[in-house]
């Protein structure tokens, strides 16, 4: 049995900066293309936290990231439970990425790892906002335009948790804010949802249950039916269940999602901005408005006149801009959050149905160690790298005048994403400056 250390008594000590080895991070897809922008720039910004081989012992460690969706990446890391084999704390596996933040229960799994219980050992680190578009590619034939978007049909809050709940299975059946079809557009609506746990469905179920959180017929991804519910199945093992009446197709990652929409007539699907515009036909010529592939404006306010807001405050153009999710109210389903420190569990965030701009955005999330020494198979240098890499992550530091001085919020606009802002990013910064060993 671990011995069991007393609160503040873990050690944080660090090496000297970049003073440690290349460290590999993995899980949320959402995350995909932010860390393709961050882990080179790591090595390449002058910001004080960085490794470009001028800061600290000058050396240049590396970090890399694969995208293999947040529930398989937190499972590697000891939840639901999982196989001895299949969890790892070293370096190879130093740092997860998740949009569905560990709960009480699986905060306990990672921690009961420990080879010294310490309490609140594990950090639940935002790390940025992001988008969750809804995408549709029409029937074969079809066109359809609504009064606020010439070329693209718009949803009201309770259609698209019908549609998703499989109550609504018809193109025809969709008339909200001046929804109209033309051509043949009568055909039932094929669901392509996400293969296994994932952190992105986790945000669009915590959505939906905010909408309607009344039990549903279901299919879990193993074939076992019952009686479920969109927050029951916002996490853990039953992530990847969804009533038995859409009859799902699976896809591998956001971009997997994307790429299964896009060659489905009749479909719709759920994708991060960044992995929706990343894809041609989501975007003109070929896709957007007036066309049959694009991703829908959604209800964010309930009171009349009902407004509808769009996933990219640039809308469905080609070029990259932001998520558009600036001033959003994050909750814990009725009250503000953020919880008070990175310690503690951030699973309940979510967001609301009325917000100024898009409704379905989320956060998304780091996990780390206040002290990685307790883990098996870690080392002083994989702590340090990780302490470096977030720290550098989470700052705002803006270039001036070509000095390359963009931390991770700043290196992230123009990307489709959202940095962060106000209190989350202070408890952010908070958070990764207490990585340690």
């Amino acid at each position: 049995m671990a011995a069991l250390m007393a609160p503040g008594a873990a050690s944080a000590s660090l090496g000297e900066q970049c003073s440690g080895p290349d460290v590999h991070g993995q899980g949320s897809t959402l995350q995909n293309l932010a860390q393709g922008i961050w882990d080179p720039g790591f090595s390449a910004s002058s910001e004080p936290h960085a490794c470009n081989g001028t800061q600290g012992t000058k050396g240049t460690p590396k970090i890399t990231y694969t995208g293999t969706g947040s529930g398989p990446g937190e499972k590697t890391w000891g939840v639901e439970p999982a196989k001895p084999e299949e969890v790892s704390y070293a370096a190879t596996n130093g740092f997860l990425g998740t949009d569905e933040a560990p709960n009480p229960t699986a905060k306990k799994e990672i921690e009961e790892h420990e080879t010294t219980l310490t309490p609140q050992a594990l950090l639940t680190i935002p790390v940025l906002q992001a988008a969750v578009a809804i995408i549709v590619h029409l029937p074969e034939g079809c066109t359809a335009t609504s009064t606020s978007n010439k070329g693209r049909i718009v949803l009201n809050n309770s259609t698209l948790e019908k549609i998703e709940r499989g109550t609504i299975t018809n193109w025809t059946e969709i008339s909200d804010g001046g929804d109209a079809f033309t051509g043949t557009c009568s055909a039932t609506i094929k669901h392509i949802v996400r293969k296994g746990g994932s952190g992105t469905t986790h945000i669009l179920k915590k959505y939906l249950g905010l909408i309607d959180n009344s039990p549903w017929p279901g299919t879990t991804e193993g074939g076992t039916t019952g009686e479920f519910t969109w927050g029951g199945t916002a996490e853990g093992a039953n992530n990847p269940t969804w009533p038995t009446a859409d009859a799902v197709t699976r896809a591998s990652g956001g971009s997997g999602v994307v790429s299964a929409v896009a060659a489905t007539p009749s479909s719709i699907g759920y994708a991060n901005l960044a992995d929706a515009r990343a894809n041609a036909a989501f975007v003109p010529p070929a896709g957007g408005p007036k066309t049959a592939t694009f991703w829908v404006p959604i209800q964010n306010k309930s009171a009349e006149p009902v407004t509808y807001a769009d996933p990219a405050t640039n809308k469905e153009v080609a070029a990259k801009k932001e998520s558009n999710c600036s001033k959003e109210v994050y909750t814990d389903g009725a009250n503000p959050f953020p919880p008070e420190n990175a310690q503690a569990s951030w699973s309940e965030v979510t967001t609301r149905v009325n917000e100024p701009k898009y409704t379905i955005c989320g956060l998304t999330f780091d996990l780390a160690f206040t002290n990685y020494g307790s883990f098996p198979g870690t080392t002083i240098g994989e702590a340090t790298t990780a302490n470096n890499f977030l720290q550098f992550v989470t700052s705002t530091k803006k270039e001036k005048e070509g000095n390359k001085l963009n931390g991770g919020q700043s290196l992230i606009k123009l990307n489709d994403y959202e940095p962060l802002t106000g209190t989350v990013l202070k408890e952010a910064q908070k958070g990764s400056a207490l990585v340690g060993f």
